[in-house]
């Protein structure tokens, strides 16, 4: 038992001296910094918090990290040091330009599969514990869970609500102001896992990856890292991360397959890595082509106006106004514009009532009596920049 608990200790002993785990902070604190300086230039106020990037996902990557540690622990799987030292040095560069498309797993595990394939041309210029024949076990593995990360990929992307994509704005071929939504989202995933170095010892023949009869192993604590991000602005975000889920869930599937066929058939362990790397990316080209051909959503009309995001707690929240609303009539007057809006807020300072048509195009009444020192634009975020509002 005490060996036990000083080979958890070491795993998390572990978990912290691994630089993904610090590297997660900076980048997400460099990502968010960069998006808040943004907001207030675009829209002159601060939208949404601080590392609001990893806002969302904390509970749902502890519970996938605690079920993929349960399964891997099972079937007694094992990564070689050097396909873990791997990811930490893939995931480092991919993420220094804070596009968090890069951070998907099928690039980090794709790109890191790809650099240990030439393992024998550099191999002679590891540290001697690193020059180490990387097992078809190893490689089965090592795919399989980058396919079980895609999954959770897919569950992640047909999940969001809202508040978790950020407005933007940007200027179209004929010089007007339109809106865009940007999902933008970083997650760290402690996974517990075995260690090939340790001092435990089990005699146990039931572990159906890998037998460790009289062998010593140990425990380790790695931190996966993955990032999503998409833009889109001819449609909700929350219905086109739906569809790419599907897509997602179907790649990941099929990855985890063909990883399987890799225990009896070698070459399909690199079919797999190139099914992930090419089906990803084809993904994101596919939605970035059909959003870039489609008209914006978020783009000026005629009667009413569109609401682009909603701030946090404020009387909008309230009032249940949401992405995507089309707000008619404000306190009675027809709106058709941020100008119209502002003035019609003005005639009653103590009641708001807005008529509002969701995308469906059903109409419904909202109201709510406003109260001293709250936002006096309700908190809407319109597809209109600072300097056009303040001009």
């Amino acid at each position: 038992m005490e060996l036990w608990l000083v080979e958890i200790a070491k795993a998390f002993m572990r978990f912290l001296a691994n630089p993904l785990l610090y590297w997660f902070l900076i980048i997400a604190l460099l990502a968010s910094t960069s998006r808040i300086k943004y907001e207030r230039r675009q829209f002159g106020q601060k939208i949404f918090p601080i590392l609001d990037e990893v806002y969302g996902y904390r509970r749902k990557s502890m519970v996938f990290g605690l079920i993929l540690s349960l399964l891997l622990l099972l079937l007694g799987v094992v990564l070689e040091p050097l396909m873990l030292i791997g990811l930490v040095i893939v995931t480092i560069l991919l993420s220094i330009s804070r596009r968090f498309t890069w951070l998907s797993t099928a690039y980090t595990f794709g790109i890191t599969a790809i650099i240990l394939l030439f393992l024998p041309l550099y191999e002679s210029w590891l540290p001697t514990f690193l020059q180490v024949e990387i097992s078809t076990l190893s490689w089965v593995s090592f795919t399989v869970i980058m396919g079980l990360f895609l999954i959770f990929e897919a569950f992640i992307s047909g999940r969001i609500i809202q508040d978790q994509t950020f407005p933007e704005l940007f200027k179209s071929p004929r010089g007007k102001t339109i809106g865009q939504h940007r999902f933008k989202k970083i997650m760290i995933i402690p996974t517990l896992m075995i260690w090939p170095i340790g001092g435990l010892e089990l005699n146990i023949d039931w572990w159906p990856v890998l037998e460790w009869q009289g062998e010593q192993f140990g425990l380790i604590i790695f931190p996966f890292i993955i990032g999503i991000e998409h833009v889109f602005k001819s449609a909700l975000p929350q219905k086109m991360m739906k569809r790419m889920s599907h897509y997602l869930l179907l790649l990941g599937l099929v990855v985890v397959a063909i990883s399987l066929v890799g225990y009896f058939v070698e070459i399909a362990v690199i079919m797999g890595v190139a099914v992930a790397l090419i089906g990803r990316e084809w993904i994101t080209y596919r939605f970035r082509r059909q959003d870039s051909q489609g008209e914006p959503f978020f783009n000026p009309i005629n009667n009413g106006i569109k609401v682009l995001a909603v701030l946090p707690e404020s009387p909008a929240v309230d009032m249940g106004l949401g992405v995507g609303d089309r707000i008619t009539k404000v306190n009675g007057l027809a709106v058709s514009g941020v100008n119209d809006f502002y003035q019609a807020l003005q005639e009653n300072r103590a009641f708001c009532k807005l008529d509002v048509l969701d995308e469906r195009g059903e109409v419904r009444f909202v109201q709510r009596a406003l109260y001293q020192n709250e936002h006096h634009e309700l908190g809407v975020i319109f597809s209109v920049s600072h300097d056009e509002r303040v001009g």
